[in-house]
């Protein structure tokens, strides 16, 4: 029974480590409800923390995760942004591990960097700040000068952190299926496939070659915005444990006498920092998906300079879509097209009651049918639909809750520099340029294509397969079974698929006829093919998009 529990003796201080610290909080239930008692010494079975409220399960649960070190309060920190996971109370308390982890000493600094360098660092570096300027679960950043004068963040990985969340991370997915297995009302929450995911985003955090290319990315995307500034990569200082960037001075972005000190108002900083996160997600599909206070930097001139890329978000063009579709279809009062929305995104529940889910969305859709975009409160909208998720214990792919909890972030970030402040008023155009973008004819020429070269391959399978399949039938190793249930309604759904890819057919041809003519020099013909096929793509657009 250890055996499998464990999976392997050697983790087997860890798991009563864990198993002791859930019991001294108080968390008995959880230990017994997994059949794990065994593991726990009976003197620490029946204690509880000292001067720990006993009601107060969020704050045991964040003291739980301080007290078990760097994994776990990642763990913390992640699950502190997952409201469609966890109450609002839990939410508030592990939100609070997000504050400055105890730093390491700095003679561990000092023996990493002459690891990874071969050298004394007073051969690397003029001078070498002893006091971290900022702490982490995984890492913690000092300030250095280069003996050129360059000032420089060395971002340094906790020494054996590698080793120690890969023993926690097997324990922590060890542990995620004792849950699913004994603890129903947790199962529903697929702890197995959170522990997965969890361990992708650790995983890619401890490796410090993607924050870098991370950060070389934005540099490209905001090359020519003089609103941002993307702190620069020293390639040669940096490691797979260290990462060597542009030291950001600067105020920090809640600073608001900070802010004015430097001749900058704080209303503009907050629309400068809405736009970049805006401009990541929607236009770039790539974002930062943790802007809060504490990342974000003002420099002179209201530039706003993002820090700490370890967490980053992407959406590709069609979640945007369906994001800006999601959003309109509030506002429009259409509850179809909140249905469609949810379900392109991959949000969806099981088992789900039907009735109360459509009565609880026609609801949710009610309230926010008189606002527009430019008037809506964006917080309190993805808050309540936040709420709806839990209430029918909806799952949400992990893109989308870091795009509501950037968004969210973001926006409070923006109210503490103007109380007026208004992300919505920003997001409109974003939402109706992906709203328009599907509309055009280049994509449409596109889709259809792309479309008649699938039909194409299908159509060269189809007798090869007909035949093999007609072979097993002969053979007795197929048996067919006919159900003309619905028959009727599927020969309407073919006979629609055909015309529409024939008008798509007819639009291709008119486009690409027109250009042919056009190529030898202006003629009516041109442009009357290029005005048909674009009527013809307008009626098609809506036809699809209605269906």
């Amino acid at each position: 029974m250890i055996r499998e529990t464990v999976g392997h003796l050697r983790d087997l201080p860890r798991y009563r480590q864990i198993l002791t610290t859930l019991v001294l909080y108080g968390y008995q239930d959880v230990v017994a409800a997994l059949h794990l008692e065994g593991l726990v010494r009976p003197i620490e079975r029946a204690a509880l923390g000292d001067g720990v409220p006993p009601h107060d399960r969020a704050r045991r649960l964040r003291l739980v995760f301080e007290e078990l070190g760097p994994t776990f309060v990642k763990l913390g920190q992640l699950l502190s942004t997952r409201p469609d996971l966890l109450p609002e109370a839990y939410i508030t308390e592990l939100s609070c591990l997000r504050a400055a982890v105890r730093p390491f000493a700095f003679d561990q600094v000092e023996k990493i960097l002459e690891e990874e360098y071969g050298r004394p660092v007073a051969e690397v570096f003029a001078t070498l700040d002893p006091v971290p300027t900022a702490s982490a679960s995984i890492s913690q950043v000092h300030r250095a000068v280069t003996h050129d004068g360059r000032v420089i963040a060395l971002k340094v990985r906790r020494p054996d952190i590698a080793r120690v969340v890969k023993a926690d991370l097997d324990i922590i997915k060890n542990l995620a299926q004792l849950i699913e297995r004994h603890i129903p009302a947790l199962a529903t929450y697929r702890p197995v496939s959170l522990a997965r995911e969890f361990e992708r985003v650790l995983r890619r955090e401890l490796d410090f070659t993607i924050e870098r290319q991370t950060i070389q990315r934005c540099r490209i995307q905001f090359a020519r915005d003089s609103t941002a500034h993307i702190p620069r990569v020293y390639e040669e200082f940096s490691t797979p444990r260290i990462v060597a960037m542009e030291f950001i001075e600067g105020v920090a972005v809640d600073d608001i006498e900070g802010i004015r000190a430097l001749g900058a108002n704080p209303a503009d900083v907050a629309v400068t920092g809405a736009r970049i996160l805006l401009k990541q997600i929607f236009e770039l599909g790539f974002f930062h998906a943790d802007p809060h206070s504490g990342n974000l930097r003002v420099l002179p001139g209201g530039i706003i300079a993002p820090l700490d890329y370890g967490m980053f978000g992407r959406l590709d063009s069609r979640i945007r879509e369906r994001i800006a579709d999601l959003l309109i279809g509030l506002l429009a009062q259409d509850t179809e097209r909140v249905v469609r929305a949810l379900e392109a995104l991959d949000v969806r529940g099981e088992p789900l009651d039907a009735r109360s889910f459509q009565r609880d969305l026609s609801e949710l859709v009610a309230a926010y049918s008189e606002l527009s975009l430019e008037t809506i409160e964006l917080g309190p909208l993805l808050r309540e639909l936040i709420g709806f998720v839990r209430a029918h214990h909806l799952h949400i792919p992990p893109e989308l809750v870091l795009l509501i909890r950037s968004l969210v972030t973001i926006e409070s970030v923006g109210r503490k520099l103007d109380p007026r402040f208004d992300i919505a008023r920003h997001l409109a155009p974003y939402l109706r340029a992906l709203s328009l973008r599907r509309f055009h004819p280049y994509r449409v020429l596109s889709q259809t294509l792309r479309t008649t070269e699938d039909l194409r391959r299908i159509a060269t399978l189809l007798p090869d397969l007909l035949g093999q399949s007609l072979d097993s039938i002969k053979r007795g190793e197929m048996r067919v079974q006919f159900d003309l249930q619905g028959f009727s309604r599927l020969v309407r759904q073919l006979t629609r698929a055909s015309n529409t890819l024939a008008v798509g057919i007819v639009i291709s041809g008119l486009f690409v006829a027109s250009s042919v003519v056009l190529r030898d020099g202006p003629h009516p013909l041109a442009y009357i093919g290029f005005i048909i096929g674009a009527v013809l793509s307008v009626w098609l657009v809506w036809n699809m998009s209605r269906e």
